[in-house]
């Protein structure tokens, strides 16, 4: 049977959470462009401290978006009308039971869901555990009681590749437990993580009751996230939580049909709704952007290692297409990888040598990325020989640091880079030294079940892509006109690329 977008989804309501995310944005912006005959799409977000009022954050943070622009350009009356009578924004909590909701609120809702999509998460590597727990893990369970009381309404999981942890080869569209976690598997082929999630909550209101000065529990509950996480194969509490919030979704009884999407490193738009179109700094480029304003010129990386980059119209194409067919084929139960390591590698060294070509052949051209002229090259070296050279900067460092307070100097640009490179480190260095790819089989065979169409419609398969082209008239681009807000201050700005790396990926979305 071939499969269709606009049939599955016509006349549907669908609930999408994450509104206020880099995702679920061009997942929005792709329904309203591409299924104008879908029933409703329903927003759960809470109220924010800059905007109280859930419909007042919608307005400031989703409506006002660059995303939308093409729709504002191209259709807006279709546009105008769509927001006036098809979205519902819905105050909600997703880390509350119903959702924050009475109980008649909660049936009300459910007695028009028709397909639930998650794209909501703390995307922060570092987030407090309890934190993290309530936003990746439990709230999975909660939708899943919607979907029990929608009826049995399909699922759409949005995970990560990263929930494989620290295995290495190529990684298969299957859920797997990391070596360190010697888990049962439940029925449903999932594993049994009750207990694990029950441990781990306890864990950190143990350090909640211990600490009672807020930057010092916020301190712990992060340490003890990140210990949590590679004590059981992941790298940080962002993977581990998320691996959770996977099992949740599995092991649910009631709905009709599931998709876990996994997405790999999420970056700029391909082509839709426009080349280069993003929002914020992600993961790669917050080293980018180091480099760029000077703050770091090496970083311990595995050149010919496989970077799994993917542009999010892609990601969001593979999400609406598990969408469509979990409406339309009860029972099915699907995981689907959105990524290029298999289909269209790019090593590490390729995509530095790609970015560096740019930003020293066409530096002029960057105004926000680059304050001043690059004149160094990059350097990716191994990781021994990187930790030796960090160490012999920390001795250079201490020495610059007791000249300056003999002498009352500021510190010197090379400490403030080594503190620069060390947070980037800390962040990334999983990321940047893979020993993994991740098989994308099953999303391309999704895409080949729907007809011609919608396969060019909501492209999946990323063999086409020219990383030349995407890196340096596309994705750059991208960063210097969409990632950054407003022009950039011309003063030393270390603070503000530091602040740039605790916030990557952006906040949580929900």
């Amino acid at each position: 049977m071939t499969l269709t977008v606009a049939q599955a989804f016509q006349g549907k309501r669908v609930l999408l959470t994450g509104a206020t995310g880099f995702v679920a944005k061009v997942v929005l912006e792709k329904l309203i462009r591409e299924v104008p005959d879908i029933g409703a799409v329903i927003l759960p977000m809470r109220g924010s401290r800059d905007h109280p009022d859930p419909r007042s954050r919608f307005h400031a943070e989703v409506l006002s978006s660059t995303i939308f622009d093409t729709l504002r350009e191209q259709s807006p009356a279709q546009f105008e009308r769509f927001v006036a009578e098809r979205l519902q924004v819905l105050g909600a909590e997703l880390t509350e039971p119903r959702l924050g909701l009475d109980e008649p609120a909660f049936a009300q809702l459910a007695e028009g869901i028709d397909l639930i999509v998650n794209v909501a998460a703390s995307v922060d590597f570092r987030e407090e555990l309890d934190r993290a727990l309530a936003i990746n893990t439990r709230s999975v369970a909660t939708l899943c009681e919607l979907s029990e009381a929608a009826g049995g309404a399909p699922v759409v999981q949005v995970s990560t590749c990263y929930v494989n942890g620290y295995r290495r080869g190529r990684i298969e569209e299957t859920i797997e437990s990391p070596w360190q976690l010697q888990l049962s598997r439940t029925p449903s082929g999932a594993f049994d993580v009750d207990a694990l999630i029950q441990e781990l909550s306890l864990a950190a209101e143990q350090v909640r009751q211990a600490e009672s000065c807020p930057k010092a529990r916020s301190r712990a509950l992060i340490a003890l996230g990140v210990k949590e996480a590679r004590k059981r194969g992941f790298n940080d509490t962002y993977t581990l939580t998320k691996w959770l919030g996977e099992q949740v979704a599995w092991n649910a009884r009631h709905p009709r049909s599931l998709a876990v999407v996994r997405p790999a490193i999420v970056e700029s738009t391909w082509t839709s709704p426009r080349p280069g179109w993003i929002e914020g700094i992600k993961v790669g480029d917050a080293i980018i952007l180091a480099y760029a304003r000077g703050k770091t010129r090496f970083f311990p990386a595995r050149r010919a290692g496989v970077v799994d980059i993917v542009p999010v119209d892609l990601v969001a194409n593979g999400i609406i297409l598990a969408g469509a067919e979990a409406l339309q084929a009860p029972g099915s139960r699907k995981i689907y990888q959105c990524g290029t390591s298999t289909r269209n590698p790019v090593t590490i060294g390729r995509y530095i040598e790609l970015c560096q070509a740019e930003m020293l052949g066409n530096g002029s051209a960057y105004p926000r990325l680059i304050r001043k002229p690059i004149t160094r090259p990059f350097t990716a070296v191994p990781r021994p020989a990187f930790l030796a050279a960090l160490a012999l900067a920390n001795v250079a460092v201490c020495a610059i640091d007791k000249v300056s307070g003999w002498l009352r100097l500021d510190r010197q640009p090379l400490g403030e880079a080594l503190e620069t490179t060390r947070s980037l480190v800390t962040a990334f260095s999983f990321y940047s030294s893979p020993q993994y790819v991740f098989e994308n089989r099953e999303l391309l065979a999704l895409g080949e079940r729907f007809g011609e169409q919608d396969r060019a419609r909501f492209q999946v398969d990323p063999a086409g892509l020219d990383w030349a082209h995407y890196v340096a008239k596309v994705h750059l681009p991208g960063l210097e006109h969409s990632a950054f807000k407003a022009p950039a201050p011309a003063a030393p700005e270390r603070a503000a690329v530091t602040a740039t790396i605790g916030q990557v990926s952006g906040t949580p979305a929900r």
